[in-house]
């Protein structure tokens, strides 16, 4: 990849995303030796604005999904899995804004291991996580090797994909795109997602849409709510496989009775789905309805953050719903995981808002 695309990489990353400014202390984290490119560019950005980095590579025990890596989850105890730095915690408190440059070397890293260690794992270092979710925050994703052998593509391909979806994507008509999404479900109250394997229904009712245009995530293009905890109720069986922490179950299938998962199943890897639901109380509701619309993106490839944003899908996610789609001063549920969770409705696939289809195969109907 070129040097100018590394560099506009970088700076929808300083300067779009998180707007570092002279002062900040920035976390940088880069989870792969193959994305030293992008992160000494980062760091190069970071330093031009007058602001000051502070370098993570590789590993970083305390922070969620950040956390994972074999030798912990191989070799940790169960007991170690629920300790949290109080350093890092104050390390995180400090920060002003956060950059993750995610992409493993290999995908599979933490397949077969024990996955109650790793919703253990989760759970306990979620306070790290909700520290760094005031911050301004954005997480992105390397095109490693280990990607692109998981998503079937050439590497350079892949290469191609992402770098196209965050320095070709034209932010400002996806966030034009997003408004006219989010203004007609502001309005509705139920939300029906239907195919020929899904029935479900949830509330929307009171609550206001998140706009996602480039600033947390990049790639970026999706419009998120938090719907009413209790108000799920029906089945969904998921086109894609949920990935997590290199894990990857197949077939997943979640039945609803007033917002409880109440049944499951997966064609593949059953138990790491139930790892998953029993991560906590709150792992077996849902924190997250979204809705993706990024027309660049129409390729599966084995990584929520990415997948999430195909434009004519929705995803759900297990657990933890972020507080910027809470009406202020309203909790909403509490979880250590955010698992995204992702149904395909480009092969006849309806959304229905108060009855009437908005989204029919993929395509809106606004």
């Amino acid at each position: 990849m070129t040097e100018e695309k590394i560099r506009e990489f970088a700076r929808v990353l300083v300067e779009q995303s998180t707007e570092i400014q002279e002062g900040d202390n920035v976390y940088l984290l880069a989870k792969s030796l193959q994305s030293l490119p992008l992160f000494e560019e980062v760091r190069r950005q970071i330093i031009q604005k007058g602001a000051f980095p502070h370098e993570h590579l590789l590993y970083d025990s305390q922070v969620g999904s950040e956390g994972m890596d074999y030798d912990w989850i191989k070799h940790g105890s169960k007991e170690q899995m629920k300790h949290v730095s109080e350093a890092k915690k104050q390390e995180m408190e400090k920060m002003d804004a956060y950059i993750r440059i995610g992409g493993a070397d290999n995908t599979q890293e933490l397949s077969g291991l024990d996955s109650e260690k790793i919703s253990t794992r989760q759970e306990a270092t979620k306070e790290i996580f909700y520290t760094r979710d005031e911050k301004r925050w954005v997480t992105t994703r390397w095109p490693t090797g280990g990607l692109a052998q998981s998503s079937g593509m050439p590497t350079q391909d892949l290469k191609k994909y992402i770098f196209d979806a965050v320095t070709e994507a034209d932010y400002d008509e996806i966030k034009d795109r997003n408004r006219k999404i989010k203004e007609r479900f502001d309005e509705a109250s139920e939300v029906h997602i239907k195919s020929e394997r899904t029935d479900l229904k949830l509330s929307i009712e009171g609550r206001e849409g998140v706009n996602c245009h480039g600033v947390r995530n990049i790639p970026d293009g999706e419009v998120f709510y938090a719907p009413r905890k209790k108000s799920v109720n029906g089945e969904i069986k998921f086109a894609f496989p949920g990935v997590s922490s290199g894990n990857q179950a197949t077939g997943i299938w979640l039945k609803f009775e007033d917002g409880k998962i109440v049944d499951y199943s997966a064609e593949t890897n059953e138990k790491f789905l139930e790892d998953m639901i029993n991560t906590d109380e709150g792992s077996r509701y849902i924190g997250e309805l979204g809705i993706g619309t990024n027309p660049e993106m129409d390729k599966f490839i084995g990584n929520a953050l990415l997948d999430e944003k195909i434009f004519g899908t929705v995803h759900l996610a297990l657990g933890r719903a972020y507080e910027r789609s809470l009406p202020e001063g309203e909790s909403g549920n509490d979880s250590g995981i955010h698992w995204d969770l992702i149904e395909d409705l480009r092969d006849g696939g309806k959304i229905l808002l108060d009855g009437e289809v908005v989204q029919e195969g993929g395509e809106w109907k606004l």
